[in-house]
């Protein structure tokens, strides 16, 4: 104690300090909702028993110069115009009230901060609510029964003032708002939907009147009428849990709110954004599968608002039109006692200061469904406004929607019930109000005690309101009228409604709210005695103990026991889905079933459901016990179980079935007209169920053939269905039994057989009779036996009847016995019955020894020396049948014949004689036989080399007709304008076809004709070029070859020689045209022109020949005398036109060989400039630019202005342009920079100087925002991926001053005269590079540094050469703050985010690079264990290939029959070139309207190459159009040409060399490599880079050709379908089916798959 006293003597206590002002912005910050002021005032003036309230809105003109503040009305100038809201800022607000004034305490809490009322019976419990008008004053005023208040601010302290003032009938809180408040008026219609809700539950305020300056423009009235008392039912639980709550008493009143706004201030409100939520799903559960299902039949079961407008006659601000809306709802209270716990009582009354309540109302409102309904009218009517009353903090909720209930204290809380009912309650809430407090001990407590009420009266709502509609339910005869039904519809919408209203969802922003009312909801009955819980079923209103669920096995036959509503996905959460367990909507059981089949006679389709549900369970069980077990029920089911048949009366008792009918056997033979035996259930019954669980499932057997016929022929049969006394049912018989016949067994069979064996049920031409007794027609060759009557058409009853006994034939020997003595048989007879009689075919061959069969012309013959009487055959003088009729192609008697041994056709050898006969009549006989029936008889023994010397196809030669030998004769008639033969006219192209017969020589014989008779005159030549231009014979191959012989006659340049004189030169010294140069053009000088018209040229232009000289024929004008080359140019005094020349080379440089480019770095060609003074003493010094030719190597490129003017007079520069510069580089030339030395002199080093590492800050912020425009290829390497912030790397530092010595040691000095020595400047910033490859920027610190020599340095590092705006760009950048940026179009967030993926990218492939040479020392470390294998090229096509196999093989269009057909089509088409515009239109509507998807293929895809651009490449691919990616940048490869010859060889293999138009193009896409290819209007385009790609790969050219023998034919098959598809497929697998031997004929293919190289072999 002694210290403690010393302690106090010898310290000073110190007074805490609070920052008063931040701890109001804290209380605020705990108020975020809308409207929070009006809030917590209004519920201050309902504590204060205040009946009306005013809101007031003031301008600063009205508050300042009127009495309005003291509730006079002065107008605003006299003003009667109606104002904007919009944007009319405000000055004040006021709110009045009419309750009580304040009294001395009241006083004194305004002073107090959460200093709570400790009235137990007001709301307000921590006295910091009034605080929210801080939010948008710093000094309210109070007024209240003649004395004011003022609370204000001085520094961060609060501090009051009271005074006095006019007395009124008004308590006024008047707030002048902040600077940063004075806005306009709060949305006035949001305001009304929000006062509207707040007054529902307030027990004093009844009216609220909002006014703009003096000016009301929105009245709120609200009304509640008498309340209804209600007895607490018995059976509920009036008490809470923990016995806090004591429900004394219940009551229900209507009441009525209605809101006028004006329609001016209507127009300042908002517009509605709404969403809602989706339901969840509701799945059903299979209840046999429960075991309770089974309980019942063993044991016995329990015991169970409308809007108005009125419109004054003036429509000003003082006479506003008012629009008037109004709503009613009931309002349910419970009348609430409490008796808290002395430690609860204790606990509540230490938080809150105050006793808490000993009574008090507790409320909920329940919207009826059709003011629900008016608000949704009301919504629809005006869909930008919505609802009034419906919305963001209004009084109706939506039903699964947005805007949900809420627990109001006095006031509205942020806190959601989870129904849609609000309540109302004296719960404690958190500070803010937000939510209730459910988290702090005794005040959780008194809250979930609370919440019981709140479950407890909405469970009483509920069952008010579901009873309601139980009672007004429509009845007929006094039965419940079914839910579906139109009559019942407003009954099941409101019950529908009443269910959806207390169907809980989760609470928001505290999820035990909805649980803790749920719980309540169920558990405040005493299910001792109420286990009743009424919902909305299928019959009305039902209790759930007496529903059952819903599912689709009983709906079809369960009609007596009510259900559940269906639901489907996506309906909103259901009431019975959130049942417990005492209540829940039970399962059927099998009682349920027997009880149904006990009480009604089921119509046919309510069986089948029975039998399809009980069948399909038991087949379901899968243990043997437990569906022995579950068969002991079966008994119960049959016996109960009647059924009418189809319409009629009649009934079928189950108990009487033992069989059915086996569908898989029967139907659809067995009709239901037809007779069944009575133990027999008809099919129609048991047609839907699986027939392989019929028998396990009810014990019943199928139906045999022998039960069926037993009963057909049993006494007790009517007469229409007794087989032998009806011939038609006689038949029909036949014929089901025809249809079931392959299906049965043997032994049924038998037992068949033996059955019918002696019945006489065979209808004949005689009568009945036994089946051994019975004919069929074919035997009767006599006309004398009994002759089956039934249908014979039918096969198999012929199978049938032939089974059962029927006789087909007479005996053998007595057959022909009758035929030796009876002349009135035919040949036409007697073959057809052998035919028929297999005993008779197995003796055929002695049957073709006897010669009997007559001959046409008299005569008789053996069958094989007769010929079939075809009208082809008979000029050909054979011996032909005599038959009575026309013999057709394929039909049954010439099938017959053929099979018998007659011959159809002479053979092909024979034919072939007689066409080389030297008869012009027989020979033109027998070639036109033999073309007419190539197809038929020579197509697959014909081999043209077999008779390639002899001379059977008509020809011409030299104009003469004659006959020609295979190796003579070509098709294509064009042909002889080189002198080869052609086919004569008469022949039809099919038969040439069919020949084999070549349409074209080879590309050996055209070359042969061109070295040994070449063109002698130009008309010939142009002929010849022209033609060659429309065919495709010749390779590029075969055309390199063709540019090197002398085939080009040439006029001489000298006038007056003639034709004879021309003379040849290869197509390699050509080129084309020259008409664009005029003729004293350079280029006319030095090269040779021709030209032989368009087509002709195109042929040249495929040999090589080039339109104009190119870039490698300048290099090597140029190379040979560049002086000269000048002064021809005319650029000796301005070297600009020479510079063009330099920068076409430029353009076409990486086009030129490697020996074109050493040439050029060696040749003095570069023109090199240098800056020189005049030395006139009389005039000032001027400056200008010489230049020079020299070599690369002697150029230097000025890569830094400042080093330019210093250095510019001593060394040769290079031109400043871009693509110039970019030659000089490629050639050798040097950069300027690079030969200067760089003396940096940092003069006294500053550590200290912040702007440094400002500096340094900004760099890394901005430099990469300034780099990513940039090309890397314009950046020194390594500077995009320097790591700036590692310190070790980048460093800034200061200094006091800063020089730099700059000087050029240098081979590249021309100057004579020395250079001095220093060339020093002062610079405020430079860059240097220490011996650990840190660079170091220097900075001369100064107050204002100049950020310009900044750029200038780092764009030194950064740039390989920079210019002038790459200095002020990068100064800009880094001078401007970031949002600066922004606002100019950078887009600094996304630079940002690329500039870090790019770091983490680098990282990655410096861990990889340094995890590679590991690997790689590792593997030298190791001796090379692993030894490399041979790498098989494998192609990406086939991948695309392995997709289109598991494609669907169904023909689908493109029928398989017709195939052929399809593949001719699309031929036919190739050789037609491009498409049409108007075969384009009709493609494109053909497939526009095609529902099929295109599968996504991403080596065949038009879209991703669309921009092309024809390319000339000087022949490189011969006749093949050449195309590139207008985005390509690589250049052209030279495997071009191997490219294009194998293209070349694919359209020989295809056939397509000598048509006129190519359909074949060459595209390089270097970009894309994956694509292979595209059709395009029939044209067919193939990816180089494809090719180059599988090059690299290791791709041989055999497999080069395969490869792109299938991608072609994938493309041509485009022509017919655009999809990838079955249809597409099928073509393709027919294209390459079609012309594989042909592709197997090329030399490269055979070598890959190493098959002999003599292709006749």
């Amino acid at each position: 104690m002694a210290s403690l006293t010393k302690t106090a003597t010898t310290r000073t206590p110190k007074r805490v300090e609070v920052n008063q002002r931040a701890l109001v912005d804290k209380v605020l910050a705990r108020y975020p909702e809308e409207f929070t002021v009006f809030r917590e005032l209004l519920q201050n003036a309902d504590d204060a028993r205040a009946t009306k309230v005013l809101i007031e809105f003031q301008t600063k003109d009205y508050a300042t110069h009127s009495a309005g503040a003291n509730g006079k009305t002065n107008g605003i100038n006299g003003t009667t115009d109606i104002p904007d809201l919009l944007t009319t800022k405000l000055f004040k607000w006021v709110v009045r009230n009419n309750g009580d004034y304040f009294e001395d305490k009241d006083w004194g809490r305004l002073t107090k901060i959460a200093d709570g009322n400790p009235d137990e019976q007001k709301i307000g419990a921590f006295g910091v609510g009034f605080y929210s008008v801080f939010g948008i004053t710093d000094s309210p005023l109070v007024l209240s029964g003649g004395k004011s208040l003022s609370i204000f601010f001085l520094g961060d302290q609060l501090y009051t003032l009271d005074d006095t003032c006019s007395q009124s009938d008004w308590t006024s809180i008047e707030m002048v708002l902040k600077e940063d408040m004075q806005v306009t008026v709060p949305k006035p219609f949001d305001l009304a939907r929000f006062l509207a809700a707040t007054m529902t539950f307030m027990s004093s305020v009844e009216n609220a009147h909002v006014f703009f300056d003096n000016k009301i423009f929105m009245k709120i009235a609200k009304s509640r009428h008498v309340p209804s008392p209600i007895r607490v039912p018995k059976d509920m639980i009036p008490r809470s849990k923990e016995d806090t709550m004591h429900i004394k008493g219940l009551s229900v009143a209507t009441q009525e709110i209605t809101v006028e706004l004006t329609d001016w201030a209507r127009a300042a409100g908002t517009k509605l954004a709404s969403t809602h939520r989706s339901g969840n799903e509701n799945l059903s559960k299979d209840p046999v599968k429960r075991k309770s299902f089974w309980d019942g039949s063993k044991r016995e079961a329990p015991k169970v608002a409308k809007v108005t407008k009125v419109v004054s006659r003036a429509s000003t601000y003082d006479h506003p039109p008012w629009l008037t809306h109004s709503a009613k709802y009931a309002v349910y209270s419970a009348q609430v006692t409490t008796s808290p716990s002395k430690d609860l009582h204790k606990g509540l009354k230490a938080m809150t200061k105050k006793d808490p309540p000993s009574h008090f109302d507790f409320e909920m409102v329940y919207f009826s469904k059709e003011e629900q309904d008016a608000r949704t009218v009301e919504e629809n009517r005006d869909p930008d406004m919505g609802s009034i009353f419906r919305g963001p903090q209004g009084l109706f909720p939506q039903l699964d929607g947005e805007y949900m209930s809420r627990i109001f204290i006095g006031q509205s809380t942020a806190q959601t019930t989870g129904i849609s009912g609000h309540m109302s309650g004296r719960f404690i809430p958190t500070v803010e109000r937000g939510s209730i407090d459910l988290t702090n001990g005794h005040i959780a407590k008194w809250n979930q005690e609370l919440l019981y009420v709140g479950g407890f009266l909405a469970r009483l709502v509920y069952e008010q309101e579901i009873r309601k509609v139980q009672e007004a339910w429509p009845t007929v005869n006094g039965a419940v009228v079914p839910t579906a039904e139109a009559r019942a519809s407003a009954s099941r919408e409101k019950a529908s409604y009443a269910m959806r209203y207390f169907t809980f969802q989760p609470s928001t922003p505290d999820a035990k709210v909805a649980r803790i009312l749920q719980d309540a909801f169920f558990d405040c009955f005493d299910y001792s005695s109420n286990i009743h819980f009424p919902i909305l079923t299928n019959s009305g209103i039902r209790y759930t103990k007496d529903v059952r669920e819903i599912h689709s096995d009983f709906t079809s036959f369960m009609k007596m026991v009510p259900t559940q509503l269906p639901t489907s996905p996506g309906d909103p959460p259901s009431l019975v889905d959130s049942l417990p367990e005492k209540y829940g909507v039970r399962t059927y059981t099998f009682s349920d079933v027997v009880k149904e089949l006990q009480g009604r006679i089921l119509q046919e389709e309510e069986m089948i459901g029975c039998l399809r549900w009980w069948v399909n369970f038991i087949s379901s069980l899968e243990a043997d016990e437990e569906r022995e077990t579950t068969l002991t029920f079966l008994s119960s089911l049959t016996d109960n179980a009647k059924s009418r048949i189809g319409n009629s009366m009649r009934v079928v008792e189950l108990h009487n079935i033992t069989k059915f009918v086996d569908a898989s056997i029967w139907l659809p033979w067995l009709q239901s007209d037809d007779a069944l035996p009575p133990d027999t259930i008809p099919f129609s019954f048991t047609r839907t169920l699986d027939r392989r669980h019929i028998s396990p499932s009810l014990l019943w057997e199928p139906m045999t053939v022998v039960d069926w016929l037993s009963h057909l022929i049993s006494p007790q049969i009517d007469a229409a269905h007794d087989i032998r006394k009806n011939s038609t049912y006689s038949n029909r018989v036949l014929a089901v039994l025809g249809n079931i016949w392959p299906m049965m067994s043997s032994d049924m069979k038998s037992q068949a057989k033996d059955l019918m064996q002696d019945v006489p049920w065979i209808a004949t031409n005689l009568g009945f009779r036994p089946p051994g007794g019975a004919y069929f027609p074919e035997a009767d060759v006599f006309r004398d036996l009994p002759v089956v009557s039934v249908n014979l058409f039918d096969p198999q009853i012929l199978i049938v009847l032939g089974e059962f006994g029927v006789k087909r034939h007479l005996n053998f020997e007595e057959l022909f016995a009758k035929a030796d003595k009876l002349s009135t048989w035919s040949a036409m007879e007697m073959i057809r019955y052998l035919s028929t009689d297999p005993d008779a075919m197995e003796r055929v061959e002695d049957i073709r020894k006897y010669a009997v069969f007559p001959c046409d012309k008299g005569g008789k013959y053996c069958i094989t020396e007769l010929y079939l009487p075809h009208g082809e055959i008979r000029p050909l003088g054979l011996p032909i049948l005599n038959w009575s009729r026309r013999i057709d192609k394929d039909s049954e008697d010439d099938q017959l014949l053929t099979d018998m041994g007659f011959l159809r056709h002479p053979p092909l050898e024979k034919l072939i004689e007689i066409a080389g006969d030297p008869d012009p009549k027989v020979q033109r006989a027998a070639f036109g036989y033999l073309a007419s029936k190539f197809d038929e008889l020579c197509d697959t023994e014909y081999d043209p080399l077999k008779y390639d010397d002899m001379l059977f196809i008509p020809a011409i030669r030299d104009g003469h007709e004659c006959v020609g030998a295979y190796e003579e004769v070509y098709s294509d008639p064009s042909w002889a304008l080189m002198g080869f033969q052609k086919v004569h006219p008469s022949v039809d192209r099919k038969v040439v076809g069919r020949l084999r017969m070549r349409e074209a020589p080879s590309a050996r014989q055209v070359i042969e004709v061109f070295k040994t008779s070449p063109p002698k005159d130009f008309n010939t030549a142009m002929k010849w070029f022209a033609f060659l231009a429309t065919k495709q014979v010749l390779s590029p191959g075969d055309l390199q070859q063709i540019a090197e012989i002398p085939i080009v006659p040439v006029e001489p340049k000298s006038q007056g020689h003639s034709d004879s004189e021309s003379r040849l030169v290869p197509p390699r010294e050509c080129f084309i045209g020259g008409t664009q140069y005029g003729e004293d053009h350079l280029y006319k000088r030095l090269f040779t022109f021709v030209d032989f018209g368009e087509h002709a040229n195109r042929f040249l232009k495929a040999c090589g020949v080039k339109a104009k000289p190119d870039c490698s024929d300048i290099v090597h004008i140029l190379i040979k005398d560049p002086k000269e080359f000048l002064r021809k140019a005319g650029a000796e005094g301005d070297p600009e036109k020479y510079l063009v020349e330099l920068r076409g080379i430029a353009v076409g440089y990486e086009g030129l060989s490697e020996e074109d480019k050493k040439r050029m770095k060696n040749a003095p060609i570069f023109v090199g400039y240098r800056t020189s003074k005049s030395s006139d003493p009389d005039h000032a010094p001027v400056v200008r630019d010489e230049f020079q030719l020299v070599p690369a190597s002697k150029v230097l490129l000025a890569d830094d202005m400042e080093n330019r003017r210093i250095f510019g007079e001593f060394v040769w520069l290079a031109p400043q342009d871009e693509l110039l510069e970019k030659l000089y580089e490629s050639v050798g030339s040097g950069y300027l920079s690079a030969h200067i030395k760089y003396n940096v002199k940092p003069l006294s080093e500053q550590p200290k100087w912040a702007r440094c590492e400002e500096v340094r800050s900004a760099i890394l912020e901005k430099l990469p925002i300034f780099m990513h425009e940039f090309d890397e290829q314009r950046l020194k390497r390594g500077s995009v991926h320097r790591k700036w912030d590692d310190k070790s790397l980048f460093l800034v530092k200061g200094c006091k001053d800063l020089k730099v010595d700059k000087r050029l040691d240098s081979n590249y000095r021309i100057s004579a005269e020395r250079q001095r020595e220093s060339n020093e400047f002062y610079v405020s910033a430079e860059i240097t590079t220490e011996e650990n490859g840190r660079v170091v920027l220097w900075l001369k610190k100064t107050e204002h540094l100049d950020m310009y020599d900044v750029a200038v340095a780092l764009c030194r590092l950064l740039f390989k050469t920079h210019k002038k705006h790459d200095v002020l760009s990068l100064m800009t950048i880094l001078e401007t703050d970031k949002e600066i940026l922004r606002k100019r179009g950078y887009d600094v967030d996304r630079i940002e985010q690329a500039h870090e993926a790019a770091k983490l990218e680098d990282k990655k492939k410096e861990e990889e690079r340094e995890k590679a040479a590991r690997n790689k020392r590792l593997e030298e470390g190791g001796g090379g264990r692993h030894g490399g294998g041979n790498t098989r090229f494998r192609s990406k096509f086939l991948d695309f290939l392995r997709w289109q196999s598991g494609g669907s093989k169904t023909a689908g269009k493109v029928d398989v029959k017709e195939i052929d057909d399809a593949i001719k089509e699309l031929m036919d088409q190739c050789a037609k070139g491009q498409a049409t515009r108007e075969e384009q239109e009709i493609r494109n509507r053909e497939h526009s309207g095609a529902d099929r998807k295109r599968k996504d293929v991403k080596y065949c895809a038009e879209l991703k190459s669309t921009a092309l651009q024809s390319v000339d490449v000087a022949g490189a691919a011969g006749f093949i159009p050449v195309w590139r990616q207008i985005t390509a940048q690589k250049e052209i490869p030279g495997e071009l040409t191997d490219f294009a010859n194998i293209v070349h060889g694919l359209n020989g293999v295809l056939d397509l060399s000598n048509n006129e138009h190519g359909i074949f193009n060459i595209f390089w896409h270097p970009e894309d490599p994956e694509l292979m290819g595209f059709n395009r209007h029939r044209l067919i385009f193939l990816n180089l880079a494809n090719y180059t790609q599988n090059l690299e790969s290791g791709m041989t050219p055999g497999q080069a050709y395969i490869h792109w023998y299938y991608i072609v034919l994938h493309e041509i098959a485009h022509n017919r379908t655009p999809f990838h598809d079955e249809h597409h497929e099928l073509l393709v697998a027919s294209l390459s089916a079609h012309f594989l031997p042909r592709l197997h004929e090329v030399e490269e293919v055979r070598e890959y798959f190493n098959c002999a190289t003599d292709v006749s072999q």
